[in-house]
Parts: structure tokens; C-alpha cells; sequence
């Protein structure tokens, strides 16, 4: 089972129609105060972007009161990413570094040779998924992703020079895809990457796309959030319990048996087992036969608890930016509504009472606000069924707005 913590690239935010509000500032080289032409301006997640002009200025419109990652992204410079709050942000200026001429191969030391063709399929199933939407999103430009990776820790590490291009032909979008990290621990069963999203909106209106969309978005994790913002989430289907998970002792004793009469056997019989059973009748190899099953445990053991209603998680009400803080100990256990079973939707379908876990990394917790936006993302980490479900082939743009029921 994998765990992934879902990084700014998971900030889904439903727009309500509403005031726009409008964010102007300018774009300039950090080094030489000039203005940068042509600089890509865009809301982290969305498909609401726009390019400087010759001055380096930029202007964007947005619905949606919340706090955003605003990036920027231009050729020969490194991206910048800046928080702000709207309404209240009104104007900013960005400085951005130009980038060293220096040669990749020669910073990102130890990549792997080939690495597209050993871990290429690998990469492209964790970033974008598997299966339904993955089957139509496709890598564009694979050759600007280096590999790294650790032999002896388990770990793969992935970079790229250039933005990654994207085709999701499934929810009728072009991606570009400025990763930030990507990290994948074998020995872990645990992934982390993140990036910034720039969405291209090629099929606006065409029914392919839009009940793909709308079938997308009822697995996200936008949802379930909004749901339990508005106290919904039984109305929805969703059946949420509280997970606690304890160390597996049994497993832990077993573990540490069997590591002192293996040096045991080791130190004084040369690893001879036989010799071993023959000079002692308290341990027998049956008993090792059974520490040998128990280590071979899990770690912890899961205990499921009562159910929960939203109101034990939002123990406050909204602030004035409507935001409300989710905290909670242990693990959320999440499953996903039954009527699911009744969809003509494979996906769907397929999805009808699977689990989710969630749990905080941190004791603050998250702010959600009424659409399922929340920060900080990285508090926030997803186990179980709902991961595939937060890759970029079933990603929708912050500013996708689902259909009213």
C-alpha cells in the first residue's frame, strides 16, 4: 500500500460565480532590475494564467476568494512561486534569478544512464497513474527527466530540466508540469513529488470532457473535503470512522528473539542450527519457525473506532475568510459511498465502498475552506485507494466548476 503526501499540486478549488478579482504586478531579473518579457504568470493548479508584456507587467482575474500559489515561469530562469491571499493581495512585484549556464549532467550528479528506458513506466505510473484517465495521458517529453538512484537506501530520485508536457485526453487537457521533486522510497512503500500545474483547457464544452470530468471528480479529494466543510458527507454516501493504529508487539518480540538466537548460532556454532537444537532443549525449531512467521507481520495493527461526523473535526467556526481548521488524532477511515455500485461508470463503479486513509503530519492540521481547498498540503497525507485517484491524469484544474445535481 502506498502513501503519498500530497503536495500544492493537490490544491483542488471549485470556483463559485462571484466578484472577479484582479491581481496585477510585474515580472523583472532579480540581478538586473530589467523587465522580463514573455514570462508565463499562472495560478498554481489552474488553467487561469497569462504572459507578461514588454515591460514585464501581468494581469490576472480571479473568482474565487482563497489563498493561492502564484507562479511564474520563463525561459532561462528559475520559477518562482509566491503566496497570496485573495481579495487582499492587490498588486506584487517578482524578482526571479536567471539560471547558471552550467550544464545539468554536471549539478545533478549520479544520474542514471538510460534512465527513461529502466525507469520510465515506473515514473509515469506514480506521477500520472493507472488505469481509466492514465490510459489516455501521455508524457510528451520524456527526454528532459534525469533518474538518480540510491542502491543502498531504496531511493529514485527524478528531475527535469523543462517543464514536462502533458496530454490528458481523458479530461480534454494540456499540463505543463514544472516538478519540483520527486522522491520514491522502495523500502518505505513511500512517495512524495511535487510541482506546479499550468493548465490547457482543449475541449471546453465537449461532452467527452465534460462527463469525464464530472465522473473525475466525484473520487477527489476536493469532494470529500467540501463535504465535510458543509457537513455533507453523509448525505454523499461517505462513511468515515476513526482509524487508531498501534505497534504490532507480537512482531516486535519475535523480531528480537530471533536476532539473539541468530548471533547465537552464529558466534557459537558457526551458523550451525542443528548443532544449536542439539545443545539446548528450551528453544526448539518450531518456536523459531513461528518468530521467523511473526516478523514477517505488519509493523502496526489497526483498530477501527466509532463513526465521525464533521462537526468532531471542525471544532470552530469559519474565520472571516471562511476558512476552517481540521484537526484530528490518529487516521480517518474513509469509504467511498455504495451507490457508487449503481454507476454505469467503470470507474465509478469500481470505487463504490473502497477505503481511504488520512492522517496529519503535523498537530495544526489543515485549513479547508467551503470548495475543498486546503493548505498547508503538505500536513496532509493520503494512504490506500485514493492515491492513484490525486495523480495528474485524474487532476482537475483549481477552477473547474462541477455540475450542479
Amino acid at each position: 500500500m502506498f502513501k503519498a503526501i500530497l503536495s500544492s499540486l493537490f490544491l483542488l478549488l471549485v470556483f463559485q460565480l462571484q466578484a472577479q478579482h484582479l491581481v496585477q504586478g510585474r515580472v523583472y531579473n532579480a540581478k538586473t532590475k530589467e523587465a522580463v518579457a514573455g514570462a508565463t504568470v499562472y495560478i498554481n493548479n489552474s488553467s487561469i494564467g497569462t504572459s507578461t508584456d514588454k515591460s514585464g507587467a501581468f494581469k490576472l482575474s480571479i473568482s474565487q476568494s482563497s489563498v493561492y500559489e502564484l507562479v511564474v515561469s520563463a525561459m532561462g530562469y528559475h520559477g518562482s512561486s509566491t503566496q497570496v491571499k485573495i481579495p487582499d493581495t492587490k498588486s506584487i512585484d517578482i524578482a526571479i534569478q536567471e539560471k547558471s549556464t552550467e550544464i545539468e549532467e554536471v549539478v545533478i550528479t549520479g544520474i542514471v544512464k538510460d534512465g527513461w528506458k529502466k525507469w520510465g513506466k515506473y515514473f509515469t505510473e506514480t506521477l500520472i497513474g493507472i488505469g481509466y484517465n492514465a490510459e489516455k495521458t501521455k508524457i510528451l517529453n520524456p527526454e528532459v527527466i534525469r533518474f538518480q538512484y540510491e542502491d543502498k537506501a531504496r531511493i529514485l530520485r527524478a528531475y527535469a530540466i523543462e517543464p514536462i508536457k502533458i496530454s490528458n485526453d481523458a479530461l480534454g487537457y494540456e499540463i505543463e508540469y514544472d516538478l519540483q521533486e520527486f522522491r520514491s522510497a522502495f523500502a518505505d512503500n513511500y512517495i512524495y513529488f511535487a510541482g506546479y500545474a499550468y493548465f490547457k483547457d482543449k475541449g471546453k464544452g465537449r461532452s467527452k470532457y465534460k462527463n469525464t470530468r464530472r465522473d473525475t471528480y466525484e473520487l477527489s479529494l476536493a469532494k470529500f473535503l467540501q463535504s465535510a466543510y458543509l457537513n455533507t458527507w453523509e448525505k454523499e454516501g461517505y462513511v468515515v470512522r476513526k482509524m487508531v493504529k498501534k505497534e504490532n508487539e507480537t512482531r516486535k518480540v519475535a523480531i528480537a528473539k530471533l536476532k539473539e538466537v541468530t548471533g547465537i548460532v552464529v558466534k557459537s556454532f558457526q551458523g550451525n542450527w542443528n548443532a544449536y537444537y542439539a545443545s539446548q532443549k528450551e528453544i526448539l525449531p518450531t518456536h523459531v519457525q513461528a518468530w521467523r512467521t511473526q516478523s514477517r507481520e505488519a509493523p502496526e495493527i489497526a483498530y477501527l473506532m466509532g463513526t465521525l461526523t464533521p462537526a468532531e473535526l471542525f471544532n470552530k467556526e469559519p474565520r472571516k475568510d471562511k476558512f476552517k481548521q481540521l484537526q484530528f488524532q490518529d487516521f480517518l477511515y474513509i469509504i467511498y459511498p455504495s451507490r457508487l455500485a449503481k454507476s454505469k461508470n467503470k470507474m465509478l463503479k469500481a470505487a463504490a465502498s473502497q477505503v481511504t486513509e488520512l492522517t496529519l503530519t503535523h498537530p495544526n492540521g489543515i485549513m479547508v475552506d467551503p470548495s475543498g481547498a486546503y493548505f498547508p498540503t503538505e500536513n496532509l497525507l493520503l494512504i490506500g485507494y485514493g492515491v492513484n485517484y490525486s495523480r495528474l491524469a485524474f487532476l482537475l484544474p483549481l477552477d473547474y466548476v462541477p455540475p450542479i445535481k
